[in-house]
This record gives structure tokens, sequence and C-alpha cells, in this order.
């Protein structure tokens, strides 16, 4: 038993691996619609394009062949009692998703990431890649967190869950930023909004770990 858990990736790495390769399949699409970045030189464009694609195919390769112990992990948080606190990741990334598909589409919310930007415009189905990238990325992230803070804080202290209520609270603040934004119109507003939320989450899940010890991944 002990051998196998010496064997295991570190937390997180065959989700991050996944996420990020799905993201550089997807970013060598871009590099291939904008020929403007090489107009003089079109060889260029498909070279770039070959090595972001055969980058992000090795990386989604690997994190495939090393996802099991991950979903494990995932698993047994889960079945906690309370283990709707590690979806939190998840939900934050579909939330984002949606909203930045209903703000392109039906107000004057500008999307800053072009690949997003020009995928919506195909509709909810375009997004779906981009969605299960997140996902992974930011479960992956939330998993690496939440080893680190059980290796660098005691396991009676609730800042073991400091690295994994900020990494929610970093992700929250585009979703509560944007919803308002939708509806108010009005920027400064809207930033102020994420940051009180991201700051409320992290309070709130530090606070609720406050009693309690993390399973050791």
């Amino acid at each position: 038993m002990r051998e196998n858990e010496v064997t295991k990736p570190p937390p997180g790495l065959s989700l991050i691996l996944v996420g990020s390769g799905l993201y550089w399949i997807l970013s060598s699409q871009l590099i291939r619609s904008f020929t403007v970045l090489s107009a003089n030189n079109p060889a260029s464009t498909t070279l770039g394009t070959l090595l972001v694609e055969a980058t992000g195919v090795g990386c989604l390769a690997l994190g495939l062949s090393l996802i099991q112990a991950d979903m494990e992990r995932l698993l047994s948080l889960y079945q906690r009692r309370d283990g709707w606190v590690y979806t939190i990741p998840i939900m934050l990334a579909a939330i984002d998703v949606y909203v930045t598909l209903v703000g392109t589409q039906y107000s004057q919310v500008v999307e800053l990431n072009p690949l997003v930007a020009s995928s919506t415009q195909n509709g909810p189905i375009a997004l779906v890649p981009f969605l299960l990238s997140y996902i992974a990325l930011s479960t992956g992230l939330a998993l690496a967190l939440l080893k680190f803070g059980s290796k660098l804080f005691p396991s009676t202290s609730s800042l073991r869950a400091l690295g994994f209520a900020c990494a929610c609270g970093a992700a929250g603040f585009g979703p509560a930023s944007n919803i308002t934004l939708l509806v108010t119109t009005f920027q400064p507003f809207a930033t102020l909004a994420g940051m009180t939320f991201s700051v409320g989450l992290i309070t709130g899940i530090v606070l609720h770990f406050r009693p309690a010890s993390l399973v050791r991944s």
C-alpha cells in the first residue's frame, strides 16, 4: 500500500495537464485563423499551429494516462459529508462560461480572450471544450493547493484550506463581476462586486474548515 502511494503522481497534476492540453489544442486553432500574425510568411503560421497542437496533444495524452489517481482523490472528497465544498471550482467554471455566453450575445460585455470570444458566436456547443478545459484546470489546481496546504500547515489549522479558498476566490471574481455588469453596466461597481464576492468566498471557505481537518490526498 505504501509503495502505491509513493508511485502516485502529485495531486492535481493529471487534471492540470488535461486542462492545459485541451486549451493548447484550442489555441492552435486561433493561430491558424489569424494569418495576419505572419502575413509575409504563411509557413510560420503552419509551423506555429503544429507546435502548439503537438504540445496540447502531448499534455492531454500524459494527463489522461495519469488521471486515475486524481479521480480517486476527487471521489474520496466528494463522498465526505461536506463534499459539496470541493465542487465549488467546477460550479464557478460552469457559471463563468455561461455568463460569458450570455454577456457576449445579449449585452455589451466584452470577452477579452479572443479565442473564447470568437467561439461564442457559434453558440453554446462551441464553448463545451473551453468548459471542460476550465473545469479540469480549476479542479486540478484545487487538489494541488489542498495538498500544499496540508504540508504547510498543521492538521488542526483552518489555514490548510487557505490555498484552496484563494483559488476559489480568484475563480469567483469573473462570474461575480460579469453578472453585476449585466445588471448595472457600470464597470467600477462590477469590479467592486467581484472583489467583494472573492473575499467573502475565501473567508467563508476558511471558516468552514476551522473546526475540521482536511482529508490527506
